[in-house]
């Protein structure tokens, strides 16, 4: 899949490599969200994606600017599922294995205004 076939707010089945060691960063395939598509001249095509899971806790409520609960549907996402916006990530294009759906305006503007704010930027 070429980083130009797909636009934020896509809601993409990523292949995330393991890590060495392990830590907390997801991995496996999963879905994400494409947050930004590089423009102009770049190295290798990446897309910036903001990883999903479908597990949530007292951790995901005690701060839900950084996780962000979208419901099934949502983008095509089979299962209620949260968005780790502190796991942002640029990701090879060829680590993408499928097209689930496009988040609708709203719930893309909050996962855009959560990464303004993970990044100290202003999201109004």
């Amino acid at each position: 899949m070429a980083a130009g076939a797909v636009a934020p707010g896509d809601v993409l089945l990523i292949a995330l490599p393991s890590h060495d060691p392990r830590g907390h960063e997801q991995e496996g395939v999963r879905p994400a969200v494409v947050v930004s598509v590089p423009q102009g001249y770049v190295r290798y095509p990446v897309v910036i994606v903001v990883p999903l899971t479908t597990r949530s806790g007292d951790w995901a409520r005690r701060d839900p600017s950084l996780y962000l609960p979208l419901p099934a549907g949502a983008g095509g996402l089979p299962r209620p599922s949260v968005a780790l916006v502190d796991q942002v990530r640029a990701v090879d294009v060829k680590r993408v294995r499928g097209y689930l759906g496009t988040l609708g305006e709203m719930d893309f503007k909050l996962i855009k205004n959560s990464l303004l704010r993970l990044l100290g930027g202003d999201p109004s």
